[in-house]
């Protein structure tokens, strides 16, 4: 439904650069928008903000989002804690980062506002809202206060409740729409439910495993992915009790490694991974995904020496063979975990490296290398 939206807004082979930001004062920047008649929008940030930074890296720079910001807004970066974005931030009720503020110059009052990390899609529709009245934040909240339930209304209310991560709004909601009489089987609504209701609490995903058969004949694969994606933590009696799908043997051999974890039972943990990983069948990115965080906790564990031991194994995998060349977290979690066991033995705290460290990896790449998987050899010269 949002790529549909988007595709109305702005076409997807925009051309230009990213958003151009104002450089100025607050008043320059107000009469700036007053003299080209548009609305303001300000991203207000903190320089130790991780999401800030993400977005000013990844998103803001993205061709689309300028060719559309540029286009509707006079667009100003303020840091909150320093300069006048002090007083700003105070006058506007800023008190979370990064808070995206839509000013209207005349009054310079706020008729939109959004906030969190956004994908370049999503923070595309969150500036169509902002021109688009029926769509701006206070609109949507204060009509849907009023009781304004219609399903037109709640699904752009759901879209920008999910754009803010409010999951408990969106699943309100949601019930709404579905007491409204909409039906979980139509494509707009599936939609929906797919791209904003995440996790396994709720009754959608149960009606949709005991109706597995008639969705998948509906939406194919879908399907399964959003089985899988949302019964990725589920208790494992629940699974259960779920109908099979593409993904469930797999959540529910890591959700029994996560319970062995739990119980610190690693031995247990560390060969049914270690099954995992000699298994042809395994999808392999799909387990570097799901060990990250279990090699990232384990390294920062110092109750067992053996299980940290093994995460650093298990983090020496990812870091040969993750795809995502460009992740820097998992090479800086290995590269941390081996200054660790080093300064261990030049300290007398331990005897010698861990051995594996000295010996080919067990399994995926031999070689710890940062070149991309896409790329061939380059041909010898004869």
């Amino acid at each position: 439904m949002l790529l549909l939206i988007l595709a109305l807004i702005i076409p997807i082979s925009a051309m230009g650069q990213g958003i151009t930001f104002f450089e100025g004062t607050w008043d320059q920047t107000v009469n700036e928008a007053k003299k080209e008649n548009k609305l303001i929008f300000v991203d207000f940030y903190a320089q130790w903000c991780g999401p800030c930074l993400n977005m000013a890296e990844t998103v803001f720079p993205l061709p689309d989002v300028g060719s559309f910001y540029n286009t509707h807004f006079i667009s100003a970066k303020i840091d909150a804690e320093n300069g006048e974005g002090i007083a700003l931030a105070k006058k506007y009720g800023v008190t979370k980062y990064p808070t995206y503020l839509f000013i209207d110059p005349a009054t310079e009052e706020v008729v939109h506002e959004s906030s969190s990390r956004q994908s370049g899609e999503q923070f595309i529709y969150t500036g169509h809202s902002a021109v688009t009245p029926r769509l701006r934040s206070f609109y949507l909240t204060e009509n849907y206060e009023k009781g304004v339930h219609d399903t037109d209304f709640l699904l752009h209310f759901i879209q920008f409740q999910s754009s803010v991560y409010n999951s408990k709004m969106v699943r309100e909601a949601f019930d709404k729409l579905m007491a409204n009489g909409e039906k979980l089987s139509d494509p707009k609504i599936w939609n929906v439910f797919v791209e904003n209701l995440p996790g396994h609490d709720n009754p959608y995903i149960q009606y949709v495993s005991d109706n597995y058969t008639a969705f998948y004949n509906l939406f194919g694969k879908e399907v399964d992915k959003k089985l899988a994606k949302e019964t990725t933590y589920m208790p494992l009696e629940s699974l259960d009790n779920l109908h099979d799908f593409e993904g469930k043997e797999f959540n529910r051999k890591m959700i029994v490694i996560d319970l062995a974890i739990k119980s610190k039972n690693y031995s247990e943990a560390a060969k049914d991974i270690d099954a995992l990983l000699q298994d042809p069948a395994t999808d392999k990115e799909e387990l570097i995904n799901r060990l990250e965080p279990i090699a990232r906790a384990g390294l920062r564990q110092k109750e067992s020496k053996e299980w940290f031991e093994e995460c650093l194994n298990y983090a020496r995998y990812i870091a040969y063979n993750k795809s995502d060349r460009k992740d820097p977290y998992i090479h800086q979690d290995y590269a941390s975990a081996l200054e660790t066991v080093i300064k261990q033995v030049i300290n007398g705290e331990s005897k010698a490296l861990p051995a594996f460290l000295g010996e080919e990896p067990k399994y995926g790449k031999k070689e710890y290398s940062m070149r991309h998987d896409k790329l061939k050899a380059k041909p010898v010269k004869k």
